[in-house]
């Protein structure tokens, strides 16, 4: 699932746990590291024989490097956790790596120059570091934009700052085949996050953006929205989560792109301190949107006020099919108008309002409710 739920942002921070396994391609027990985090079935292109927990990930730990496996055909995943003479030894490996992995490490100058060397001849596809500490970003971006395999960028947890996202705002504008960047967690402040907006303002490439649970103000939350509302974006996905992003006037910024932008299908603005006021605005921002999908405003400050908005924004000519109300302040009432809105607007495939205020009386006549209207598991209380 693509989306940030800030209310299970932990697990997303949690240590990457590996398992000593037995290779399914080799009958001898291997020394090697299955990630625990399994990949999605469309990363491993043609090939779906065998359960993706048992596909063989090849891991590089501090110790002396095992046997590399036999090349079985696959994309697989690389996950870094040594030094550079442990990033030297992916040059034995026999086939393409779709996904390398730097955890809980230093990425040194010498370590990038190996990677400069090992992203070209492996045709690799998402770059992570997570918990990390990248030396040089002008060697690393430019490492990035010479490799056009590369689609996604991920940073979670690492220590990017404003300089790092200054950097990768540059890549950004220059080069056209990054579609996805995760900067959670990433102590990005105001000028990174202005940068950023600028940038995207130049790239027409960039589909996701996920700026979770970063230290800007409200002022570098502005600072984006304008730029991206005075030029064209491809965004689709952008979080928002555990920011400042929930103040009048950041969210007076965000209705003004949501009334121009017309590929942004997916928001979270979960944990952001948003109000009953701010729900009014993006209510009617979106009674002129017809492209948004998803609206996450789990965990904010929101009422029975901001239920009949969102009953209201359902009845018009929006597109909206997934909305997340969860953990919020409404009453039963509230829950209750939500739900039959649901039923008028049978676009709506999933409405999250858990979490909220109804009493255990009351929720066990909502779920009566549900029930009767077989809406239980479109509408989650």
């Amino acid at each position: 699932n693509q989306y940030d739920s800030s209310r299970h942002s932990s697990a997303m921070s949690r240590p990457t746990r590996h398992y000593s396994v037995e290779s399914s391609h080799n009958s001898s027990t291997s020394t090697a590291s299955l990630h625990s985090e399994p990949l999605e079935q469309s990363h491993f292109e043609g090939s779906s024989e065998q359960p993706l927990q048992s596909r063989f990930k090849y891991s590089v730990n501090s110790r002396p490097p095992p046997t590399p496996p036999q090349d079985d055909g696959l994309r697989g995943v690389v996950l870094i956790q040594g030094t550079a003479e442990d990033l030297l030894s992916l040059h034995k490996l026999q086939r393409d790596i779709f996904e390398l992995r730097f955890s809980d490490s230093g990425v040194t100058v010498d370590m990038l120059h190996l990677l400069d060397d090992i992203i070209q001849d492996k045709q690799i596809v998402r770059l992570i570091f997570e918990d990390c500490e990248v030396e040089d970003w002008d060697m690393f971006a430019d490492i990035v934009e010479q490799c056009t395999t590369v689609s996604h960028l991920g940073f979670r947890g690492s220590n990017v700052g404003d300089e790092g996202a200054v950097r990768i705002s540059r890549l950004l504008s220059s080069c056209g085949h990054v579609a996805s960047l995760d900067l959670v967690q990433c102590r990005v402040g105001c000028s990174g996050i202005a940068a950023l907006g600028v940038a995207l303002m130049q790239n027409n490439t960039l589909k996701s953006l996920n700026l979770s649970k970063n230290p800007f103000k409200s002022k570098g939350a502005v600072l984006f929205f304008r730029a991206l509302k005075g030029g064209k974006t491809s965004l689709q996905y952008l979080s928002l989560a555990s920011t400042c992003c929930g103040s009048t006037e950041v969210v007076m910024m965000l209705c003004a792109l949501l009334l121009r932008n017309p590929t942004l299908s997916h928001l979270n603005l979960n944990t952001t301190g948003l109000k009953d006021n701010a729900v009014t605005l993006l209510a009617e921002s979106l009674v002129h949107n017809t492209h948004l999908n998803s609206l996450c405003l789990s965990d904010n400050l929101l009422s029975d006020g901001s239920a009949h908005e969102v009953a209201v924004t359902l009845a018009d000519k929006n597109r909206l099919h997934h909305v997340d109300l969860s953990y919020n302040r409404m009453t039963a009432k509230g829950l209750y108008v939500l739900i039959q809105s649901s039923t008028v607007h049978n676009r709506v495939t999933r409405m999250d309002l858990k979490g909220n205020n109804a009493t255990p009386r009351q929720h066990k006549d909502l779920v009566r409710i549900l029930e009767d209207l077989a809406l239980v598991g479109t509408v989650v209380l």
